[in-house]
């Protein structure tokens, strides 16, 4: 009964490691999409213009949802106004349209 007591304490422990390291590998996912450090510095001018963010601070407006985004794997796409430049489909930015139909 000491084992098993034993364990659970031990689960219990690593919970807060598991909570904290699951945002970071959403981060992960969203990086991969694009390098910002391998953005030229026309495509980095571009995304400040427009006013670039990521993660969306409003999930319902986000490149996902967005008119000019087209979804080409999973959670990474193109945009029509960074002139096809990858993004994230968690990203945002002032030129947001939401699809129709």
């Amino acid at each position: 009964m000491i084992e098993t007591r034993r364990r659970f304490l031990g689960a219990l422990g690593l919970a807060p490691v598991a909570i904290l390291l699951s945002p970071r590998d959403t981060f992960a996912q969203a990086a991969a999409c694009y390098s910002p450090e391998a953005l030229t510095r026309s495509e980095k001018s571009m995304r400040r213009a427009v006013g670039f963010v990521d993660p969306a601070p409003n999930a319902a407006k986000r490149c996902g949802t967005c008119a000019f985004f087209t979804d080409v794997r999973g959670a990474c796409g193109k945009c029509q106004i960074l002139s096809g430049g990858s993004v994230a489909a968690s990203a945002f930015c002032t030129s947001y349209a939401a699809k129709t139909g």
